[in-house]
């Protein structure tokens, strides 16, 4: 069997499914189902489970369900990133302040009143930067995670929908 056949009979196998609910592209469901399909259908190697599949057509296939998933899996990649931003920021902040009294504390030291003043000033530097950073980061995950809730429920909503569409189709 030439490979013009072998593409007409996966033609001929694949599920005709309505139109996609996104006008002029596919939806991710039906990509997924045309990858399905194919790999299904792929010609199997003899004695082995592994299979021969169009990598280009993978590959836009691929391609195709990226292009499909929601923008919210973007925003929340993009979110995290700048979460992961911030808390480096506000580490070298926090280095910045401890390097910054370090070097006040080693001027100061000849003199006794003045380095136990330095200490002290150092300390409260110290607590001021480590709980700025906590709280920068305890903000950051807060909102990643409620996004990232969000991002969840959306998605379970999805998934109903094409658990819902699967079995009408069925």
């Amino acid at each position: 069997m030439n490979p013009n056949e072998n593409d007409l009979q996966h033609d001929e196998i694949r599920p005709r499914r309505a139109a996609a609910p996104r006008t002029g592209e596919q939806s991710v469901d039906t990509l997924l189902d045309r990858m399905e399909a194919t790999l299904t259908h792929a010609r199997i190697m003899p004695l082995s489970d592994k299979c021969l599949v169009e990598k280009e057509e993978m590959l836009f296939l691929v391609r195709m369900v990226r292009e499909g998933l929601p923008d919210e899996l973007r925003q929340a990649k993009w979110l995290l990133d700048q979460n992961r931003q911030m808390i480096a920021e506000a580490r070298k902040e926090a280095d910045s302040i401890m390097r910054d009294a370090q070097a006040q504390m080693a001027r100061m030291i000849d003199e006794h009143e003045i380095t136990i003043k330095a200490r002290e000033e150092a300390t409260i530097l110290i607590e001021d930067a480590t709980r700025q950073s906590t709280d920068i980061r305890n903000s950051a995950i807060k909102y990643t995670r409620d996004i990232l809730t969000d991002l969840q429920d959306q998605l379970a909503q999805i998934q109903s929908f094409v658990a819902k569409n699967r079995e009408e189709l069925e």
